[in-house]
């Protein structure tokens, strides 16, 4: 269980290992876009671990690499095409950064190491637990100082212009620098100096 805590808290993706900082400004400007580009990371996260679990083994090593590229690339291409065609709405609202979750799945594949399925799945379920949430609150921040709602439902009728920036992209680095400031804080990680 603590592989899963520390995918979910002391090794987030987006707040501790800065991952997937991109899409977190670019496309978590309302609270849907950030728990839909969560959820498809972490489905892409889980289901290329285990595939990867169960290939790799049999694969030589010289095709190893090549074989995880595939996997994920493979599952992020599909996962677009399933969203696609049952809901068009929200392939729009991801726009052009939905494919760079490729690269975040695949730096955090961990196949290098020796570990159970059970671990394997623990991890990436904690990491992809951690990417739904620190998506996901990016944009219930970003979507209410923006616009005055949550996940589209009107809480503030009248919006204060200095906070509208919050729902563009100087906003949104802001929100997650303050956001990455707090977990360092609280984790009391983060500002070391390294050569």
């Amino acid at each position: 269980m603590k592989i899963f805590w520390e995918g979910v808290f002391k090794k987030n993706p987006v707040l501790v290992l800065a991952m997937g900082l991109v899409p977190a400004v670019a496309i978590t400007t309302t609270a849907l876009n950030g728990l839909i580009l969560g959820i498809s990371i972490a489905l892409v996260l889980l289901v290329s671990s285990i595939i990867n679990y169960v290939l790799l083994p049999l694969t030589p090593s010289s095709a190893r690499l090549s074989l995880r590229v595939l996997v994920v690339i493979a599952l992020v291409v599909a996962l677009y095409g399933l969203i696609l065609h049952a809901r068009p709405g929200f392939v729009a609202g991801l726009g052009i950064f939905f494919p760079f979750m490729v690269a975040d799945a695949f730096r955090l594949l961990n196949t290098e190491k020796k570990q159970t399925l059970g671990e394997i799945v623990l991890e990436a379920l904690g990491q992809g637990l951690g990417f739904i949430w620190a998506l996901t609150f990016i944009g219930i921040v970003r979507e209410f100082l923006g616009f005055g709602a949550i996940f589209g439902h009107e809480i503030v009728r009248t919006v204060l212009r200095p906070f509208s920036l919050a729902s563009g992209v100087p906003g949104g680095l802001v929100v997650v620098g303050l956001l990455l400031a707090l977990a360092n804080a609280i984790t009391k990680q983060g500002g070391e100096l390294h050569d």
